[in-house]
């Protein structure tokens, strides 16, 4: 039971990924970034099916040099843990957890107008940019970029 007294039950669904990226537990979404209970399962499944498409294709080009070196799974292009996580897999999961909810938050506030929403709406904007902000962050560390901006020369 939360503090809410709403009872804490956690999504059972698993969406597959592309084979390479692993695959990615709904529960962990909820209990990771305290999605509400109000979301419905469609809604979180659906929005993240779309954070995995999107952080899949920002890692496209760097997906393929893992690959040309042998890997055939995240799994495999580093050693490096926390705890006992990979580290590439848990800033996957961050990229793809912090883009599913800022997406959920935009939906949620656009669907939704009670008071609650309104509160949302005017608050949202920076949780958005935060979520987002974050999974960029992920994408990057996985790209090999440690910085938050970056230069190249065209």
């Amino acid at each position: 039971m939360s503090f809410t007294g709403k009872p804490d039950t956690f999504l059972n669904t698993e969406i597959t990924n592309d084979g390479f990226y692993p695959d990615i537990k709904l529960g962990e979404l909820q209990r990771f970034y305290r999605v509400p209970a109000e979301y419905k399962s469609d809604v979180i499944e659906h929005h993240t099916r779309l954070a995995i498409s999107d952080c899949n294709a920002q890692l496209a080009v760097k997906k393929a040099e893992w690959v040309a070196l042998g890997h055939t799974m995240l799994e495999q292009v580093d050693a490096a843990m926390i705890g006992d996580e990979l580290t590439k897999v848990e800033q996957y999961k961050r990229a793809v957890f912090c883009r599913a909810m800022g997406l959920l938050v935009m939906a949620f506030a656009t669907l939704n107008r009670r008071e609650q929403a309104e509160n949302l709406a005017k608050e949202g904007d920076d949780t958005i940019q935060y979520h987002l902000a974050q999974s960029g962050r992920a994408i990057r560390r996985l790209l090999g970029l440690t910085e938050n901006v970056s230069v190249e020369l065209l």
